[in-house]
Order: structure tokens, then sequence, then C-alpha cells
């Protein structure tokens, strides 16, 4: 008989991804209210969301590949302790430069953690249901959208922001609990861990230019979501807690293509389906510009950029999984070392674009990368095999 410790850990995944999201995008609608409060600029602020996206990178590739010799279990618990410890020093952070280094604590504890659960998922499902128990975990980064960032920003303007990383250190503690229950998974002879094999996914089909594609769409995300809320807050003269429910628009929208985005993916195949999500992206971002002078019209957009974002990382993930289903572990955490890569680039970039040229630039620079590789991911994934498939057939009836 199945005992209580192994029933499905899947809600505490979903949920542990969804606190270290809400961690991970909380800094936005509040940039302002923190800059104040230490004296400083919205862009010294952002110092932070770099240092969060920079140190997820780090930790991803340099420790991500030790999950399987400590145990996913162990792993996601110490990662969950280092989270909590992280949010309430940013909580108590004397000094912006404290909560610089703190987001940098919680970065590192996230580059564990979400690879470490995005394997988990895959090792637990039954047979054949890998992929809809991945997109469940996934979830949760709808969960920190539509319930966490917005909820975030309302006790900031309640409380203060440092009551927001008190509640999500609650939160965490919460998800630790909820870990308890995962069985431990821990590889019985793990190779040795050398560069090389940590860089081996980059020989992978398809996996270059998918972390490419990776690349382009996170930079493009994290630095226009930097500093989105703080450019409809000049221009609209809102609070916190009213730019929080553009969150909630970007969550509903994921949310809901997470429910209905797999008859597409089904009808289209991943391959093909990916560089049409890029594709839509990018267009969000130059809908953002005209939108941004009306809240309603900002949460529409919002919606829809939610849904593009929710199938182009479902879709990415998928692909990458499929890529080596042996060294699935590799591939998620050098996917993870990449997406926060690009979410540190991208605002430190988007920073010095938003503060010198305009968010109107940010924007447009945001569209074009997404649109290069959307149509560079279309030539490989696509266009690329059609000529050898047609290459291969010539030479078989010529034969």
């Amino acid at each position: 008989m199945q005992n209580r410790n192994t029933r499905s850990p899947v809600p505490a995944l979903m949920f542990a991804v969804s606190v270290v999201g809400s961690n991970g995008l909380a800094l936005s609608p509040i940039l302002s209210d923190v800059a104040r409060s230490f004296s400083t600029t919205p862009l010294t602020i952002s110092t932070a969301i770099s240092a969060y996206g920079a140190a997820t990178a780090a930790s991803a590739f340099f420790l991500a590949a030790r999950i399987d010799r400590i145990g996913i279990r162990r792993t996601l618990l110490g990662g969950m302790l280092a989270l909590i410890a992280a949010l309430l020093l940013s909580a108590a952070a004397p000094h912006w430069l404290a909560l610089t280094l703190a987001q940098a604590v919680a970065g590192t504890a996230a580059g564990v953690i979400l690879p470490a659960a995005y394997g988990s998922a895959s090792l637990i499902a039954q047979p054949g249901q890998e992929a809809r128990t991945l997109g469940r975990v996934i979830a949760g980064w709808s969960v920190s959208l539509v319930a966490g960032v917005p909820l975030s920003a309302l006790i900031s303007d309640a409380i203060g922001w440092r009551a927001t990383y008190g509640v999500l250190a609650l939160c965490a503690a919460v998800a630790l609990l909820g870990l308890r229950r995962l069985p431990e998974r821990r590889a019985a002879h793990p190779a040795p861990l050398r560069l090389s094999r940590l860089l081996a996914p980059l020989s992978y089909r398809d996996v270059p230019a998918l972390l490419l594609g990776c690349l382009a769409f996170s930079s493009a995300f994290y630095g226009v979501y930097a500093f989105l809320a703080d450019h409809v807050r000049r221009l609209l003269a809102l609070s916190a807690g009213q730019v929080g429910f553009i969150a909630f628009a970007y969550g509903a929208g994921f949310m809901l293509s997470g429910l209905l985005g797999a008859r597409l993916i089904e009808r289209l195949g991943p391959r093909r389906a990916l560089p049409l999500a890029l594709g839509a992206a990018a267009l969000v971002y130059l809908a953002l510009l005209p939108a941004a002078r009306a809240l309603p019209a900002v949460l529409l957009i919002a919606a829809v950029w939610g849904a593009a974002s929710q199938l182009c990382l479902n879709l990415l993930v998928l692909l990458l999984s499929r890529a080596r289903p042996e060294e699935r572990g590799a591939v998620l955490g050098l996917n993870t070392c990449v997406t926060y890569l690009g979410a540190s680039l991208g605002t430190a970039v988007a920073g010095t674009l938003y503060t010198h040229a305009g968010f109107a630039t940010l924007a447009l620079s945001a569209s074009g990368a997404v649109a290069v590789a959307a149509l560079g991911l279309h030539w490989r994934l696509n266009a690329r095999r059609a000529a050898r498939v047609q290459g291969s057939t010539e030479a078989r009836a010529s034969a």
C-alpha cells in the first residue's frame, strides 16, 4: 500500500516554483518605492535584479549538475532553506547593496531549486505523462504571476515593501514543509564533474539553437518587465498596487495558455509552434508602446504577452528535455543557466536603454531580438530539416 509520504509531491513542487517566481518578479512593481526608501534611483535598485539573474545562472551552471550526486530531495530542501534566509535578509536590508547581496543569495538558491523541481517532475511522472506533469510544475509560474506578484505589490502599498519579502519568506517555509514528502532520488554511480561534462549539452542536436532562442526570449522579457511598471507609473501616476494588476493580467494569460495551449501544440507540433509563439511575443513588445498610455490597454496586451510567454517557455523546456532524455537534468540545468543569464544581461542592458534612450527604444530592441530568434529557430527546426528530408527523398528517387 502506498504510504502517505509517497503521495504525489507535484503540488509542493508547483508551490516551490511559484515562490521562486514571485521573488524573481516582485521587485519590478515596487522598484520606485524601494528606490525612494534608499534615496536612490530605480536604475540603481535594478542592480538587485541583475544580481539575482547572474547568481541564478551561475548556480544553475555549476551546482545543478551536482543534483544527482546530492539527491533531489536534499537539494530542494537545502535550496529552500537558503531562499528563506535570503528573503529575510532582503526584508531587513539596511542599504541597497545589502538588498543586492540578498537577492544574489536568493538567485543561488533558485539556480538549483528550478532544475531540481523540473527534473523531479519528469522522474515522478507516470509513463507517458511526463509532459503533463512538467506542465503542472511549470504552472507554478502562473500562480506567482496571478497571485504572488500582485499581492506583493498590494502588501507594499499597505505596509511597506519590506513586508513583501517577509511574506515571501513565510510562503517559502510552507513550501519547504511540503517538499519534505518528496521521495529521495540519487544517482548510484554519478559521473565525475568536469567542465566538459557541464558543457556537453552544447554538442547535442538543436540544443545550442534552442538555448540561443531562450537567451533572446528571457533577455527581452526580463528587460521589458523590469521597467514596464515604472514607465506606466510615470505616464499614468499609478501606485504599486495598481500596476501590480499588470502582472495579474500577464499571469491570467499565462495560466489560460497553459490550459488551452496544449491543443495548439499538438496540432502544429512543438517545432512549428515555437517560432510562432516567439513571433507573437515580438509583436507584443511593439504593441506595448501605444498601449502604455491607458491602463486597460496595458492589461489587455499583458494578457496576450502572458499567453505567448507560456507557450514559449513550455515549448523551449519540452524541446530541450527531448533533446537527450537520458541527460535531461544537465540540459535543463543549462537551460536555467541561460534563462537567468538573459535575466541579468537583459535587465542591465534594459536599464541603460531605459534611462538614456527611453522605453520606446527598449521595447523596439526587445522586439527585434525575439523576432531574430523566431526566424533563426524556424530555419533550424523546420526549414533546414525540411531541406534535409527533401534531399534524402530526391537521393532515394534517383537511386
